[in-house]
């Protein structure tokens, strides 16, 4: 999730540059993907949700001989087999990213405590959609591990690997959760005997003030969340982004699991994002203003097809 919010604050300074004044509300949110998980609350996940069926040359080892009822075995069965599957060295993957969904609240000044004058409402939110990063979507297609296609990462230069493309982001795992970092889990078994999971984490805060440390949080552990580096920044001297109070509400974990193999075959992270951010620009003599973060989305969608 790179320079989402701090290219939203971005935005704010390019009108303070024109002389304009900004205040953004009521953004709507709409997620494209297929099976979208951008629902209310992030609780109401669609079960019709498309994905292909899995060609499974082997066996995980996970054991899936009977669809677990509680939570504590939920989590577990999900935790084993997208292990699995992240570990498997051959398989093939669609991805879609979706992007962000940003809704900005109010820009206020900190030095009055007023928030900018609105002004220019179509054009700034037709700015704010032009900085937004758009929906991707690429197939990776690994055989010993990495993509055979030759792909790049979006970040570096390095082939894509199962650890820098599937979450937890640069871990060996996909997932480390505990029972206690969980709202809910359930389970349930689909019309074609594939099991479909359901988790709900628990809410987190992520205060950043070192962009070289990025809080831990357990939304970490199981998707990908935002870096301190890419949050606070500095703007070649004409403004930085120096603090970020944030909070992950609501985010879950959607994914289709095949008993047979005990591999994924497809995966939902959803992550909801609020709080805000505070930047002092230099330019104009604005001086420090603190940005407010409504529900703003990063979801993204894995959809295996081929996997051994």
């Amino acid at each position: 999730m790179k320079k989402i919010i701090a290219i939203v604050l971005a935005a704010v300074m390019l009108f303070s540059l024109t002389g304009c004044s900004l205040l953004v509300k009521k953004v709507s949110v709409e997620c494209t993907c297929p099976g979208c998980l951008a629902a209310k609350n992030g609780q109401d996940q669609s079960s019709d949700v498309e994905y292909k069926k899995l060609e499974a040359s082997s066996k995980s080892g996970v054991d899936c001989s009977k669809l677990p009822t509680d939570k504590a075995s939920i989590l577990k069965l999900y935790t084993d087999v997208a292990n699995a599957t992240k570990a498997a060295k051959e398989q093939t993957v669609d991805i879609i990213a979706e992007g962000a969904k940003i809704q900005v609240g109010a820009i206020i000044v900190d030095e009055t405590g007023k928030e900018l004058a609105p002004s220019l409402m179509p054009t700034a939110n037709k700015l704010i959609d032009s900085f937004s990063p758009k929906p991707e979507e690429y197939t990776c297609d690994f055989s010993g591990g990495t993509d055979k296609n030759g792909n790049k990462t979006t970040t570096t230069e390095d082939i894509r690997t199962p650890k820098n493309t599937l979450p937890a982001w640069e871990q060996d795992y996909m997932c480390q959760l505990e029972d206690a970092q969980v709202k809910s889990a359930e389970a349930e078994e689909l019309s074609d005997g594939y099991w479909k999971v359901t988790i709900i984490l628990e809410d987190a805060p992520c205060e950043m003030t070192d962009p070289k440390v990025t809080p831990d949080t357990p939304h970490a552990h199981c998707m990908g969340v935002v870096q301190a580096g890419d949050l606070l920044t500095d703007f070649g001297g004409n403004g930085t982004i120096y603090y970020a109070n944030l909070n992950y509400k609501d985010s879950a974990i959607v994914a289709v699991i095949d008993p047979v193999s005990g591999y994924l075959v497809q995966l939902h992270t959803s992550l909801f994002i609020y709080g805000e951010a505070k930047m002092d620009v230099k330019l104009m003599s604005i001086g420090k203003v603190t940005a407010s973060l409504e529900k703003t989305t990063f979801i993204n969608t894995y959809n295996w097809s081929k996997i051994g």
